[in-house]
């Protein structure tokens, strides 16, 4: 079990997950584990099929032959998924490329969900190459990213006895926005706190975001009435849905993955 007061560094603990995650793959019996790509395959196996776009990344590979050909082997990955992933992982897929019209390459990719604020992306990746004789030719690639550690500005403290949350209109027609509401509640308080306090931090590196339309939701938090916020976060409704915190009007870096905030603010607070 991964932690987070392991003494282990975030990359020994990516490392050492991406190990783990190698072992789990179900390959066909009499498989056979290759200390390098057979040669005929080297340059089409000389690179996973897939790749995570984070320079935050671990990746450990291994060759193999496998007795099957190489689109019966892709069914059968297709159909025998590793055990503990899941399709909410995020980078479940399949698919083929060609060359001159000619499959030359299959892949199949399974993923874990991330360990809350270690690891972000966790995928092993399967990639075919065909052989002679109905056999094929196998790259295995554990690819893990770790998660930069949550700075003290990113978190709410404790204390506020008044929340206030806006939603803002967005760009679009039907993205009128919200007016203020406000709660004194504590156990509506701290709910929304523990939420905002257990996101990841944005991980580094390429990423592909919906469309944003410009609407956001923005909770302030305060000791009192009438008294200035010490806190004050600003979520994006759409897009990556990313969350900016400042901490007595100034900007926490980095910024927050906020998947699923806007919707359970809005579900504490009543919006409708």
């Amino acid at each position: 079990m991964l932690s987070s007061k392991s003494s282990l560094s975030r990359p020994e603990l990516a490392r050492r997950d991406a190990a783990r995650l190698l072992t789990l793959v179900r390959l066909p019996p009499e498989s056979r584990r290759l200390a390098q790509a057979p040669r005929s395959d080297a340059k089409i196996l000389s690179s996973p099929a897939q790749s995570l776009g984070d320079p935050d990344l671990v990746d450990l590979h291994r060759f193999f032959v496998a007795p099957k050909s190489a689109s019966e082997l892709y069914g059968y990955e297709k159909s025998h998924p590793p055990i503990g992933s899941t399709s909410r992982g995020g980078y479940n897929g399949s698919g083929t490329s060609t060359t001159s019209g000619n499959t030359d390459e299959w892949f199949v990719s399974y993923s874990w969900l991330p360990v809350k604020t270690l690891l972000d992306a966790r995928v092993l990746v399967v990639s075919i190459a065909a052989l002679p004789g109905r056999r094929s030719a196998v790259r295995l690639d554990a690819e893990v990213t770790w998660l930069p550690a949550k700075p003290v500005g990113d978190t709410i403290p404790a204390g506020a006895t008044v929340l206030t949350a806006v939603l803002s209109a967005g760009m679009n027609p039907g993205e009128a926005g919200h007016g203020p509401v406000t709660t004194t509640n504590p156990e509506k308080i701290e709910a929304i706190r523990d939420f905002i306090n257990q996101l990841n931090v944005v991980a580094p590196g390429v990423r592909f975001c919906p469309v944003d339309f410009g609407q956001d939701l923005t909770v302030s938090f305060s000791k009192q009435a009438q008294a200035r916020p010490f806190a004050v976060v600003v979520a994006d409704v759409a897009g990556c849905e990313e969350v900016q915190v400042r901490r007595l009007g100034h900007l926490a870096k980095p910024g927050l993955s906020g998947y699923g905030l806007v919707p359970f603010i809005e579900r504490e607070l009543g919006f409708t």
